[in-house]
């Protein structure tokens, strides 16, 4: 890092160019939370939600930082350029034209967005933490420091070292996203949510080698949400093309964010009553 910046302490494991789209002033966003829903939202900060102190932090034995800022930095990269797909998509969806294409993103601008769903799931704090867990059990003799080291080069680096990159978890993950169909749905309102846990999985494609979904959903904004499916099981006419989320298919997003939502859902807008009833049944589906 160049001496002249000054190093990032506060790291956010939902990026804050994510839930921009989710805030009607781009500053902050409301947020509810699963576990106590009869309690009111609260108007966050982007800037105090889904953050941790030195979350990507390596440190070495006497505590000071080894490469401070990498993998942050390096997450950074990916948040601004798929920050540019999620706006062509947006100017995309509001062009009458574009809607009748059968094909809409480049082969880059899906990975870019298999890329980003991916580190999303690995950078999260509850994977982490399981990582570390799991370390310490199967070596009695490794302390906290190395199995945490150890956990974040095996779970995260993109670009740190190409060669030590090849046979981290993150890059099977990423694999297993290829080569699937994406179709985008759009909403008339601002009635898509998300959560600290945004990427939504489907049950494990049938007899699929490569590890695949049978579907995955992630909330792109307020109003457009993706939807991925392996190709060979979508008609290929409207495989890669935007949708109209009809009100059962935007109920069934708020229904599943719920689910898959950890402690926080956030929204744009406060949530109507019909869909404050809408997640408090999603998760009631939990307690059973």
């Amino acid at each position: 890092m160049p001496e002249d910046r000054q190093m990032t302490h506060v790291e956010h494991f939902i990026p804050k160019m994510y839930l921009r789209q989710f805030s009607d002033s781009k500053t902050s966003l409301y947020r509810y939370n699963v576990n106590n829903l009869e309690k009111e939202p609260e108007l966050r900060s982007l800037d105090k939600v889904c953050r941790e102190i030195d979350m990507y932090e390596l440190f070495g034995k006497d505590g000071s930082y080894i490469t401070p800022n990498r993998i942050e930095n390096i997450f950074g990269k990916i948040e601004k350029n798929t920050s540019k797909v999620i706006e062509f998509i947006k100017v995309k969806s509001q062009n009458d034209n574009c809607l009748k294409c059968a094909s809409v993103l480049s082969e880059n601008e899906k990975s870019l967005l298999i890329i980003f769903m991916t580190t999303l799931l690995y950078r999260d704090p509850q994977t982490i933490e399981n990582g570390i867990n799991f370390l310490q059990q199967s070596n009695p003799d490794m302390d906290i420091r190395e199995a945490r080291n150890f956990t974040l080069m095996n779970l995260l680096p993109l670009g740190v070292d190409s060669t030590w990159d090849e046979n981290t978890i993150i890059r099977t993950a990423i694999n297993s996203l290829c080569g699937m169909a994406f179709q985008i749905g759009i909403s008339e309102d601002d009635v898509i949510i998300t959560s600290d846990r945004p990427v939504i999985w489907g049950t494990i494609y049938k007899d699929d080698s490569y590890n695949r979904p049978s579907s995955a959903i992630f909330p792109l904004t307020s109003r457009l949400v993706l939807y991925l499916f392996p190709i060979e099981s979508v008609d290929p006419i409207v495989s890669n093309c935007f949708i109209k989320l009809n009100n059962e298919q935007i109920d069934d997003i708020q229904a599943n964010v719920a689910v898959y939502a950890r402690d926080w859902i956030f929204s744009r807008n406060a949530l109507t009553d019909a869909q404050l009833n809408n997640v408090k049944n999603a998760r009631s589906l939990l307690q059973q």
